[in-house]
């Protein structure tokens, strides 16, 4: 499949707009029972490159924030008590502001039963890491994540990229999605209908 060709294809018919589109791929699937469970995905995956510069990582905890200075906010173990423990609303504010969170594995069971209704349903409950461990990589590998989910609909959208970036780097982030994808079907690529690639409000370029 041309990736390449049908990305540039997209961003080359948008029209120009006054803010900076991004770049989405879509796969549609055929004959897939998704009433059955062993079906449906629900994944995070690590993608070549950066697709989504609006991602961002909270951390938790004591130790591993010292060398969290990449994470878009860190939060200590007495923050988490006072703010998040006796006020778990709180959380859907992390969960509505954040993409992923890390925490120190120690505070994951209180995390869970504190704040696991809030933080649970959204997908939201925390990655964990070993207090002392330094953070850095994960972080930025998380940047670099994005989540596939095939539920009911025969459908799955996934942001790549966006037109202001290098092209290549957006094609490979689509094979990348393109082969997990296929791995996780049935019958791999005979379950799949078609695949698509539009900015955001561009038309769509069939991947052939």
């Amino acid at each position: 499949m041309n990736f390449q060709e049908a990305v540039e294809e997209a961003v080359e018919d948008a029209e120009e707009r006054d803010f900076t589109e991004s770049v989405d791929l879509i796969v549609n699937f055929k004959d897939v029972d998704l009433s059955d469970p062993n079906n449906r995905f629900n994944e995070d995956i690590k993608l070549p490159y950066q697709a989504d510069e609006d991602i961002k990582v909270a951390v938790i905890g004591d130790s591993i924030t010292t060398n969290a200075d990449n994470a878009d906010k860190t939060i200590s173990e007495n923050e988490l008590e006072e703010e998040y423990f006796e006020n778990p609303d709180n959380a859907k504010d992390i969960a509505d502001e954040f993409t992923f969170i890390i925490a120190e594995a120690p505070l994951m069971p209180k995390i869970g039963s504190q704040l696991g209704q809030v933080l649970g349903p959204r997908d939201m409950m925390p990655d964990p890491m070993q207090p002392g461990e330094d953070p850095t990589e994960t972080i930025e590998g998380l940047r670099n994540t994005v989540s596939l989910r095939l539920k009911e609909q025969p459908i799955l959208q996934v942001k790549v990229g966006n037109e202001q970036q290098d092209l290549e780097n957006v094609s490979r982030n689509c094979e990348t999605i393109y082969e997990f994808v296929e791995g996780q079907l049935p019958k791999g690529r005979n379950n799949i209908k078609s695949v698509l690639v539009k900015t955001t409000m561009g038309p769509t370029e069939e991947v052939k």
